[in-house]
């Protein structure tokens, strides 16, 4: 089941917050520490993944705490955008730059595709709303979009997807300075489980692990109140987001938590979602397709086409991009421009628009109306929660179509005339967010403590399948935090059975579905698992809900209580007192042995098993009773029973401390007798019975289908991976094809300017020269630009080493003009300083050998007859000539002779001799020290004194 896996794959750190209080994370405030020294897995990504734009913020190690990622042309945002021209890929601004020519050949807006049957009315709605010109076709297998190239190729929405992913990926480790590969992806309150299971599977064709699929308000409201301080009363506040295709509002109550930091108590911030209303149909580039729509009618009324307007892609592409800028101008002015070159069939169309009849348009189509709708409906829920529009503090609007006037006054007017607020930045907010949410995920940060979850903005109910009418219980309320595990009990089950997970609301489904249902789950194995222990149990379906708001079926097992009788053995009897005869048949009482070496004392007796405990370790072990007749869904997961243990244990455990308890005695000679005095055994008493309870878990299978939208299977993410692949291969040879073209015409200009201008280079070359190489400098510009744009980078690079050993050496040529010479004066200065040396070193050194001063002497002489040699060939020779040799080749030769001489002029003095030792003085007998009698003065010899 690929679900089930990636759901272990993609969730690992969610998985470990499910058993958290409330599933509170800990998020970043202002400043982040790291507690991991490894930069290989520090940095994660905040992406906010727009229909329009992608925005990304990074968080890592060595840099500010979290920030906007800049891209490769210096801006905060980049375009989504994918276009195939001329074989070739294009992403993001580059994408852009076709769009004017070959609108139909750059994809946008694929977000709003994921995860949609491509044959459903609201799909192609969709298409001809936002007038988007490229072909899609529908998948055969699976019914989702596939756009199909200029060349004919399709490709699987969630490999573009994918690829949009990468690049975000790719400027983010250009800003982190290595690989990243974990991000937290912000994406529409409105996505339902089809679209937040197909960015899956486009994260895993991109190589990017999702730690979580966060809706864009909870991201805001996260950036919100990172760093605010709450009390448990609570502050309220609206989120209000007006994107380019949807708009959108949250209810957020900020308050705290009990934890602990340092291990003292503490009360720590955290929010909470208790309301989404959305509009998935209304946003900033309705109002876009409102003018171009006005204008496009406009040309054709002022310019009568041949072919409307309306119907010219690049018409229509060109348009789209200035109104943009007035719409913009409108904002701050009451009348603005608009001006496009050539929009169609060669004609230039200029115009104007007042705010005022903007405004109009827009009243006309209900679009301010219906981009106030989630706000008011949210206004409109607040009795809900027993407050009203006074207590809320602040209602922070985000999103660029936000400052239109007009949205303006609509917000305002849903509010009462409470003018909005814009403490966040509009266009951010939401990036830094789950920039924030993906530092919490990390294992890297260590962080102030927040607590924040996304919200389920569907309710979910599962169909047990019981009965005629089909019992439904609520599995996933409207508004449950993220993550979240429910157990689904079906209890006395004889059969297999089969869940169906519905929307509550059929009203309310996700955009693109028609049907309310979610999946089936096919739960099978039951009959043999009653086989197994010959009793009928229940059905436990553990579902999950990831942090990224996916459903999953983690496992099922029938779970199967066996009650029955076990004997309580007693203790054994204590053995007889046995006592000991010495030789002569004498009773001896046997010593009494020190049990404290081994059990600390005295040893008291076993205690009797309790046949209660046994009874609560069963019931514990068999989690929440069932009503026999209903089903039951928990909130926790029932935990697992202990192994059974085996009836007979306790009895034979007693048993075997009884026989440790027979010490062995001191061997004796004579044999032991018992002892007469000692009581005789109890009588065997009645066998006692106790009840014992045990729960067996038995996993069964599950199989999942029905799903609205089938996700990717395993084969086809492989095979998409590949697609990727090899299109990154062909980028890479692109671009360094790009790059070789590049500096073949560089240096076709800088050395044609060069052979022309140069003086130097007009000395060493003659004019037939210089047309030639001309001539090749100009076929090769030639073949560049009529037969070389598709050649490859080796073709380039081999024409520019061509044409480089005929320039450089010519470059080479004319400096030699000037350095030759110099080298040469400059050897002879060398040659003429040497001698003098040398001769002065007889007298300054005269320790110096004369072999060793002649030896130089003799050098200085071959390196003087080699140069003199080579200006003698130099001379007979033209400029135009190769030269006979180089100012290098003079260095290199002169170079050894320096450091020769340097060294001779260094040699040191001999160390003069050592001096002759002092003779000795002699010492007269009135100056000597008289020597203790008997003893020999100290430097006198003692048989001296017989010769005197």
């Amino acid at each position: 089941n690929r679900s089930r896996n990636t759901w272990q794959r993609q969730t690992r750190p969610s998985r470990r917050t499910m058993r958290s209080s409330l599933g509170r994370f800990l998020l970043a405030a202002v400043a982040l520490l790291l507690c991991c020294a490894t930069a290989a897995r520090a940095a994660v990504l905040g992406i906010d993944y727009g229909s329009e734009y992608v925005k990304v913020s990074i968080v890592a190690p060595g840099r500010t705490p979290i920030s906007i990622v800049i891209n490769e042309i210096s801006k905060r945002k980049s375009t989504a955008a994918v276009a195939f021209t001329g074989g070739d890929r294009w992403l993001a601004e580059e994408a852009m730059n076709y769009n004017a020519r070959y609108p139909e050949r750059v994809f946008t807006r694929l977000r709003d595709l994921l995860g949609k049957d491509a044959s459903v009315e609201s799909f192609a709605e969709y298409l001809a709303k936002y007038k988007l010109p490229y072909k899609v076709v529908r998948d055969a297998d699976r019914g989702t979009a596939r756009v199909v190239s200029e060349t004919g190729d399709e490709y699987a929405v969630e490999e573009l997807v994918a690829m949009i992913l990468q690049y975000a990926m790719k400027i983010g480790e250009g800003m982190g300075k290595g690989q990243i590969k974990d991000a937290v992806v912000a994406v529409p309150p409105y996505f339902g489980q089809t679209h937040r299971y197909a960015l899956y599977d486009a994260a895993d064709v991109a190589g990017l692990n999702i730690l979580a699929e966060v809706s864009d308000l909870s991201c805001a409201a996260l950036q919100w109140g990172i760093d605010k301080d709450f009390n448990q009363k609570g502050r309220w506040t609206i989120i209000y987001d007006l994107g380019a295709t949807s708009a959108g509002a949250a209810l957020v109550r900020y308050s705290t938590f009990d934890g602990k930091d340092a291990g003292k108590k503490k009360q720590h911030g955290q929010f909470e979602i208790k309301a989404v209303k959305w509009d998935e149909s209304v946003g900033g580039e309705d109002m876009d397709m409102l003018l171009v729509d006005h204008f496009l009618a406009e040309f054709d009324a002022k310019h009568k086409p041949s072919v409307s307007a309306f119907d010219s892609p690049k018409a229509i592409a060109k348009l789209r991009k200035q109104v943009r800028k007035t719409k913009e101008i409108l904002s701050a002015n009451k009348e603005a421009p608009l001006s496009v070159e050539g929009m169609h069939e060669d004609v230039d169309f200029r115009s104007t628009i007042t705010r005022k009849d903007f405004e109009a348009l827009a009243k006309e189509k209900g679009i301010f109306t219906r981009a106030a709708g989630p706000l008011k409906a949210i206004v409109d829920s607040l009795a809900d929660f027993d407050i009203t529009l006074k207590d809320i503090e602040v209602v922070e609007a985000i999103g660029g179509a936000t400052r239109v006037p007009g949205v303006k006054k609509a917000l305002s007017e849903a509010l009462d005339g409470r003018a909005l607020d814009f403490h966040l930045d509009a266009d951010e907010a939401v990036a830094m967010g789950a920039g924030l949410f993906a530092a919490n995920m990390s294992t890297t940060f260590r962080m102030r403590k927040f607590g924040a979850a996304d919200a389920a903005p569907y309710a979910l109910e599962v169909d047990l399948g019981k009965g005629p009418e089909h019992d439904r219980k609520t599995l996933l309320p409207l508004y449950k935090r993220f993550p979240v595990r429910r157990v689904v009990s079906v209890a006395n089950a004889t059969e297999d059975a089969k869940f169906t997970v519905h929307h509550a609301d059929p009203e309310r489904l996700p955009p693109g579905i028609v049907d309310a249902k979610v999946a089936e789950f096919a739960i099978t194995g039951v009959p043999d698992a009653m086989k197994k222990h010959d009793k009928v149990g229940d059905i436990k379906a553990h579902f999950a809900v990831d942090s990224s708001g996916i459903l999953y079926l983690e496992k099922a097992e029938y779970v199967v209580e066996v009650v029955d009788m076990v004997e309580v053995k007693p203790p054994p009897p204590p053995a007889p007192k046995k006592v000991k005869t010495d030789s002569k048949g004498d009773k001896k009482e046997a010593p009494k042995k020190n049990r404290s070496w081994f059990s600390g004392g005295k040893k008291k007796a076993d205690p009797e098993p309790d046949p209660k405990a046994d009874d609560a370790e069963g019931d514990d072990a068999k989690g929440r009773r069932l009503l026999e007749d209903d089903a039951e869904v928990d909130d926790e997961e029932v935990p697992d029973a202990p192994l059974p243990e085996d009836a007979d244990a306790p009895a034979r455990d007693q048993a075997d401390a009884s026989a440790d308890a027979e010490e062995k005695e001191e061997e004796e000679p004579k044999e032991e007798e018992p002892d007469a005095s000692a009581a005789p055994p109890p009588a065997p008493e009645e066998p006692k019975f106790r009840q014992r309870r045990r729960v067996f878990r038995i996993p069964l299978t599950v199989t999942e289908s029905g799903r609205a939208v089938p996700a990717m299977t395993p084969d086809a993410v492989k095979k998409s991976i590949g697609v990727l692949k090899d299109l990154a291969a062909k980028d890479e040879a692109k671009r360094a094809q790009e790059a070789a073209k590049s500096n073949l015409e560089a240096y076709i200009y800088s050395i044609r300017e060069k052979v022309y201008e140069d003086e130097g280079i007009a000395k060493v070359t003659d004019e037939a020269m210089r047309e030639k190489f001309s001539g090749e400098l100009t076929d090769a510009e030639d073949w560049i630009y009529d037969g070389g744009e598709h050649a490859t980078a080796v073709e380039f690079n081999n024409r520019r080493d061509k044409l480089q050993s005929v320039g450089d050496e010519w470059i080479q040529r004319a400096k030699e003009l000037t350095r030759r010479p110099a080298a040469v004066d400059k050897a002879k200065d060398f040659i003429a300083t040497a001698r003098k040396t040398v001769e002065k070193l007889g007298e300054t050194k005269p320790w110096i050998e004369d072999d060793a001063k002649k030896k130089m002497l003799d050098d200085v002489d071959g390196f003087e007859s080699w140069l003199n040699e080579k200006v003698a060939l130099q001379e007979k020779k033209k400029d135009t000539e190769p030269a006979a040799f180089t100012a290098a080749e003079v260095t290199v030769e002169a170079k050894p002779l320096e450091a020769k001489l340097a060294r001779l002029k260094k040699t040191p003095a001999p160390k003069p001799p050592p001096p002759p030792p002092a003779p000795e003085k002699e010492e007269t007998d009135a100056e000597a020290p008289a020597a203790p009698e008997g003893d020999a003065a100290e430097g006198e010899d003692p048989a001296a004194e017989g010769e005197e």
